[in-house]
């Protein structure tokens, strides 16, 4: 009889460690994704701060000619072209942004906004995700490395 009862509980737990091997590897698997597409989303922000940034500096390229030309102490930026240069080169990266040029055309504040498309979460219905990169540029004349 007890030969008999260690046979009932042996078959009893048949497929039990199957059960918990497909729930550690799910978990695993759920565990790299979130990893893999949390750094994806990352790097595409990293990706729009440097598009931003690329985007200020050419956007600074626009000084006035005149203010160039004339040695005085202040630069401005001709804002239309500025702010249209800043905003080709966001879309010639296929992304979206804006270029907002305060201080009197000293300073130049880029946006740009990309979208990051998930390699394991779209699986549960997480969709692409939108990112922002921002920059931020400020104009000085400068002579030797010592700001006028």
């Amino acid at each position: 009889m007890t030969r008999m009862r260690t046979r009932r509980r042996r078959r009893d737990e048949r497929g039990s460690v199957s059960v918990w091997a497909v729930l550690i590897v799910a978990a695993f698997t759920l565990t790299v994704g979130i990893s893999v597409d949390l750094t994806g989303q990352i790097a595409a922000k990293q990706h729009a701060t440097d598009i931003a940034a690329q985007a200020a500096r050419i956007a600074g390229q626009q000084a006035d000619p005149n203010q160039l030309m004339g040695g005085g102490t202040t630069v401005t930026v001709d804002t239309s072209r500025a702010r249209r240069a800043a905003l080709d080169y966001i879309a010639g990266a296929d992304m979206t942004g804006t270029a907002t040029i305060t201080a009197g055309g000293t300073q130049l504040e880029i946006s740009v906004t990309a979208t990051y498309t998930p390699v394991f979460i779209t699986a549960i219905g997480i969709g692409p995700i939108s990112v922002t990169g921002t920059s931020t540029a400020r104009l000085v004349r400068a002579q030797d490395g010592t700001e006028r």
